[in-house]
Formats: structure tokens, sequence, C-alpha cells
């Protein structure tokens, strides 16, 4: 993460609004006002910013609102990540939701309901790579510079997954799962207000994907390169490594859980268990993701030496997956092909059909 201005130390304030959206830059923003709350003592307000969504080119995409429960999935994945990452920096913190389109009022009507009396901004820095996302986002920060009675912080921030090649295929499938997810949740709450049975194929395609999907599939061989180098070159986290640990463990169990609730639905028994499972599921993957995001791929970045990352890079590919059977993901990219996230789940399909071992 980049340093925060020389000053920072200076700021006076007690209670932090933070406004986030699922861009890459999203997790530095995070990671910036947790090193100012730490800084100042503060908390943090995090609140999630309804936005018309991008492509990965910068294009329109098909509102996650249009669907049935898309904003209030994505509002809870971002959410739980931020807390998760606060949480595990000792940071206390909660999080809001605009009653509208977040605007530059509404950012400034969240702060005044949440008692803040701060509000942090993160942009992507000059430099990166820019997008129709990136020009709304300086354009709301100057809205709300403009209109706030409160201080207004900017943070120019590149995204911490830029540099690494390994770090973006980890991101690449951190993104791609969550919007399985989401489009399962979509799936499965219209169903009920249709009446009409989810799709079972796709439902099974979607538990494929998860238990194929290296974030899933390679957690071990994970823990044999990045992991266990970082426990090698520094013992500061090593309590997050063992949480991140029983994480992966819970999250074997739910997949099994879930393919059961999806075998059950098949044999007629009522859709509540399948819906509380795959939300438990849910809950459990964007806290870990945060975990992994926030705290471990973080304290690697700054601990990891040149020599590491040589080897971790050299791995992904190293060993193609030969147990790897081809799985029909068409269903699957058909039913994601209006989200934001699409080529990224489409990128992860290719590799996984393909039989490459991405790390």
């Amino acid at each position: 993460m980049t340093a925060i201005a020389s000053g920072a130390a200076d700021i006076t304030c007690r209670h932090l609004l933070v406004p986030l959206d699922e861009a890459d830059h999203a997790m530095a923003t995070v990671l910036g006002a947790i090193q100012l709350a730490g800084i100042a003592a503060a908390r943090i307000t995090f609140v999630h910013i309804r936005e018309t969504p991008q492509t990965e080119n910068g294009g329109d995409a098909l509102a996650p609102a249009a669907r049935p429960c898309g904003t209030a999935n994505r509002r809870r994945a971002l959410t739980v990540k931020a807390e998760t990452v606060a949480r595990a920096h000792g940071i206390p913190c909660a999080s809001a939701a605009p009653d509208a389109e977040t605007t530059d009022a509404a950012i400034l009507a969240a702060a005044h309901d949440a008692g803040c009396d701060m509000i942090l901004i993160g942009v992507p820095a000059e430099g990166s790579k820019q997008s129709n996302r990136a020009t709304m986002r300086h354009s709301l920060a100057q809205a709300v510079l403009a209109l706030a009675d409160i201080p207004v912080l900017i943070l120019p921030y590149p995204s911490p997954f830029a540099a690494m090649p390994a770090l973006r295929l980890i991101r690449d499938e951190h993104r791609a799962v969550c919007a399985v997810l989401h489009a399962w949740q979509d799936l499965l709450t219209a169903a009920e207000a249709s009446g009409i049975p989810a799709d079972l194929g796709l439902m099974r395609v979607m538990i494929r994907f998860l238990e194929a999907v290296p974030v899933a599939r390679q957690r071990q061989r994970r823990q044999q390169v990045l992991i266990s180098r970082l426990r090698r070159r520094t013992c500061s986290i090593n309590a997050e490594l063992d949480e991140l640990a029983r994480q992966c463990e819970r999250d074997a169990q739910l997949r099994g859980a879930l393919g059961e609730c999806v075998e059950g639905y098949a044999a007629g028994n009522p859709p509540g268990k399948l819906v509380q499972t795959l939300d438990d599921y849910a809950q459990l993957v964007w806290a870990r993701i945060g975990r992994e995001e926030g705290v471990v791929l973080h304290a690697a970045l700054r601990h990891l030496t040149a020599e590491d990352w040589n080897d971790i890079h050299g791995a992904i590919g190293a060993h193609p997956a030969r147990h790897h059977l081809h799985h029909p993901f068409a269903a699957l990219l058909a039913c994601v092909a209006g989200l934001p996230e699409a080529r990224c789940v489409a990128r992860v399909c290719e590799r996984l059909d393909t039989g490459i071992n991405t790390f």
C-alpha cells in the first residue's frame, strides 16, 4: 500500500466515512482508511457506492439492481470484506447503506447520519489505467469536496494487485467466485418470486465451478508456496494465517453441504435450506477473500523478497492439473453475461477448461 501523505499524523478525526465501490483500488482505499484510523485512533463506517456498473473495458453493463437482489448482495459482499480487514487490523468499524443512488449529497447525508467527522474517498492514482468508472469516481470526489461541511480527504491509490502476476491471478479468481455467488443468489431470488423452480443444471455447474476454481482446489499448494514463504519472513500475521486455514476447512465443509442442498432441492425439498446454506457460504467466502486481500496479500507485498516472488511466479502453471476434467461452463457464462465481471469469469473458466494450474 502506498504510504499516507506526510502530515497525516496531524489530522484530527474520530470517525471516518469511507465510500467504496467494486473497482480494483477499493482494497487500497480500505487499507489507507485503516492506516489513518490507526494513527488518529478513529473508527470507520463503510458505505457502498451505488453507481452505473461498468464492464472491464469501461463500458456499461447490466445493472446489478436490475437483477432481483443484485445491489443488496454486492453491498454485503463489499462491506463484509472491508469490515473483515478493518477488524483484523484492530479498527472498530460498521457499514451503512444510502437510501438512494449514491450522489455527493447522499454520501454527505450518510456521514451526518453516522456521526462522522471526516470523509475519506479513494480515487485511482494518476498513471493507472483509466476507465469510465475511474472518471466517475474522480468527479464524485470533487463534488463531495465542494459540497461537504466536514473535512474530506481524497487519497489516490494504484491497485495493489497490478504489479504482481500472481496477485492479478488471485484477484481474478476472487472476482469470478464472487460473481458466481451473486448470480446464484439472484437465481434463487428470481425462482422464489416467479414460483418457477431454479435451474438445477445451472446450479450443478456452479458447484463444479466453485470446486474446480483454483481458489478452492489449490489451497494446499498455495500454503506451500506463498503462505510458507510469508511465515518464514514474518511472524506478525501468524494468527491471521491460522484463521485463514480454519476458514479454508470451513469453506470445503460448506461447499459439500451446498452440493447436498442442491440435490435435496432436486428431490423436492423446500428451498429454504438451500437459500440459507448459500448465504452462509457467501458470507464465509467474502470474509475469507477480505482476509486474503487485505491482510495476507498486503503483508506479502511488504515482506516477501524478489527471490520469493520469482519462486511464486515460477510455480504458476508449472504443473498442469492432470485430474481436471472438462466442465460445461457455457451455461454459467451465459448466466453471468450481464455482470461487470463476466470477462473475468470467462478467463477463469478458460484456464479450468484447458487444465492450466493457475496457482
